[in-house]
């Protein structure tokens, strides 16, 4: 499973109003359910220019339900979260 974390400021979880660049960082609850980390993938659109998206990248483990919890970090102060439910059947 993968959960994408789009950057555009329009569809994006997380927004920094002044603009500065996001850090983030993903945990689970029950790593013996599933194990998660931020991964990202480059590509190249059809006008020729490289983007790359962040990801939440998701291994199941074991049958279970697991908390994710996603933060984000400007590096000046400002911290965000939010979590959810992940359950592997």
């Amino acid at each position: 499973m993968v959960v994408g974390i789009d950057q555009k400021p329009e569809q994006s979880w997380f927004i920094d109003d002044d603009g500065d660049s996001l850090t983030y960082t993903v945990t689970s609850s029950k790593s013996d359910v599933v194990d998660v980390m931020i991964g990202h993938e480059s590509y190249t659109d059809i006008f020729g220019q490289l983007l790359t998206d962040t990801r939440i990248l998701v291994t199941a483990k074991t049958v279970g339900t697991s908390v994710i919890t996603l933060t984000a970090d400007d590096g000046k102060g400002g911290i965000k979260s939010v979590t959810f439910d992940i359950e592997v059947i």
